[in-house]
């Protein structure tokens, strides 16, 4: 599938973290404040949070019980599970005034509703599970869209650059080697307007969008593969392994080779 969904009922608080996937948080019971960016954010019942892999934020319950669902989707799985730009829209472009929060109202049941279909549909599985989920995410994001229409900016009303499709060419090429120069020289800007730009649009750079990219790859593939380190590394866009383990490193706190070891369930024999 290409996307997961997860319920979850224990009142823990969150520290400040990142993810190599979008979420859309929807809280069904209770209230939270997220912190997005420094920013705090009160969740309601009826609440959906969207976050992109770049949004650092944390997160506590305020009122419980606090009863809520993940929609976790893989950086490099987005287009394969929608293929609609204006709904995918809410995920990809958060700029610096993008809202995050968006309270359902008086369609809260609805919303209650498609959640626990997507649960059963995900725990139940069988044939045309994918399409099952896929017409049930549809309906999330177009009701969504109804109801907040701003938090569905296409990119040409944020930059005069094409984005969309600044972003599809990352995402067919993020493995390869990435020049913002020669990036730039294609769409006929400077390498800083072309980055300011996207900055403004998607909130990073279009190195870190690409680096994040890889490390979403690379994590896919350690755990659902039994491919060595080095042909992973390779694999993402990194011919120098050491590089690759210094990022990932970085980013997670681990080696890859420690976060494999942490998820043997998952690899294919």
């Amino acid at each position: 599938m290409a996307f997961t969904i997860r319920y979850n009922d224990a009142p823990i608080s969150h520290a400040l973290h990142t993810h190599t996937y979008y979420e859309l948080l929807y809280v069904l019971e209770g209230e939270a404040v997220m912190t997005i960016h420094q920013q705090d954010y009160s969740c309601p019942a009826g609440a959906l949070v969207f976050l992109n892999p770049f949004d650092a934020h944390a997160s506590r319950p305020v009122t419980l019980p606090y009863r809520r669902y993940y929609l976790l989707i893989p950086q490099t799985q987005l287009k394969a599970f929608h293929n609609d730009v204006l709904l995918l829209s809410v995920f990809r472009f958060h700029g610096q005034q993008f809202p995050y929060v968006l309270r359902t109202g008086e369609l809260k049941a609805r919303f209650d509703t498609y959640f626990s279909l997507l649960e059963s549909v995900q725990r139940e599985g069988g044939n045309y599970a994918d399409t099952r989920m896929e017409a049930l995410m549809t309906l999330i994001l177009t009701d969504a869209q109804a109801i907040r229409p701003d938090m569905f900016l296409p990119a040409d009303t944020l930059s005069f650059l094409p984005i969309q499709d600044i972003l599809s060419e990352l995402d067919d090429h993020f493995c390869e080697p990435f020049s913002l120069e020669k990036l730039a020289e294609s769409y006929h800007v400077s390498p800083g307007c072309l980055s300011a730009h996207f900055r403004r649009s998607v909130g990073v750079s279009p190195m870190q969008y690409v680096t994040q990219s890889r490390l979403s790859r690379a994590k896919l593939l350690l755990q659902h593969s039994e491919l060595p380190v080095g042909a992973v590394a390779e694999a993402c866009g990194y011919p120098d392994t050491s590089n690759f383990v210094r990022r990932f490193h970085s980013q997670f706190g681990e080696t890859p080779l420690q976060f494999r070891q942490r998820h043997p369930e998952e690899s294919r024999g």
